[in-house]
């Protein structure tokens, strides 16, 4: 439970938490309005696919899907792992999963900052991303290796290292291949779906790994399969290009 509160009152505090973050931002940040001509007929449709078109575009929304499957392979199911993998006991298992959270989220946040800033200075993109995930399907091996309280917490965060760093230059490498700023906001909110997507399917499809085989070794195996799977996939992007200034308004 949320700082004491019941089950109903911590998700309201919660909603209320992120309805003030989400209008607080939109209303505080800057707002430039990009100058660009609206063109007086609708373009054809393949220029209306915009991103879609890029082979390299494609390779980094499929690279983040997979990833983003392997991440939530590995996090979702975290809970029965420790009730019975594990072997926590049930009235200690809740807590014991809120201190791997705090650990996983520390390193998200902090790998985040970090890979992001190594990233805009030295202007690498691809390599980060492919080492990024490569560090995440370390973490399923890990547990692999030691299925102990101990051991999770430790690949928690080597784990939060790779999924933290992954997705903030993941995220600027899609942005450095968008073709037009006219379909921003439509390319990069594909690129979201692309991760809430993996994170979706990534429960589901644990849960019949689990069910599978009486256990979590296949769980954690996919989840460090589907994690290089992803990184060879970024391998195969050839950026060449990134996002032109936007188009002058006519006089």
């Amino acid at each position: 439970m949320l700082l004491g509160l019941g089950i109903g009152a911590s998700y309201l505090a919660l909603a209320g938490f992120i309805l003030i973050v989400g209008v607080g931002t939109a209303v505080l940040l800057p707002d430039e309005q990009v100058a660009w001509k609206r063109p007086v007929t609708k373009p054809p449709w393949r220029e209306r696919l915009g991103a879609l078109q890029d082979r390299n575009f494609l390779w980094v929304l499929i690279s983040r899907l997979t990833v983003n499957i392997g991440n939530a392979l590995g996090t979702a199911l975290l809970l029965f792992f420790l009730l019975y993998g594990v072997g926590s006991p049930a009235d200690s298992a809740e807590d014991d999963l809120l201190v791997l959270i705090v650990i996983y989220t520390i390193f998200v946040v902090a790998a985040s900052l970090i890979a992001g800033s190594i990233s805009d200075r030295t202007g690498k993109r691809t390599s980060i991303v492919i080492i990024a995930a490569l560090v995440q399907a370390l973490s399923a091996v890990m547990i692999l290796i030691s299925p102990t309280f101990l051991g999770t917490a430790i690949a928690a965060g080597v784990m939060g290292i790779g999924y933290g760093a992954y997705m903030a230059v993941s995220l600027a490498l899609a942005t450095d291949l968008l073709p037009r700023v006219e379909h921003h906001a439509r390319d990069l909110g594909i690129v979201n779906v692309s991760a809430s997507l993996g994170q979706l399917l990534g429960p589901l499809i644990g849960a019949g790994l689990v069910a599978l085989v009486g256990g979590f070794w296949l769980l954690f195996l996919a989840a460090g399969i589907l994690s290089v799977i992803g990184a060879v996939m970024t391998a195969a992007v050839r950026p060449t290009r990134v996002s032109p200034p936007p188009h002058p308004v006519g006089r």
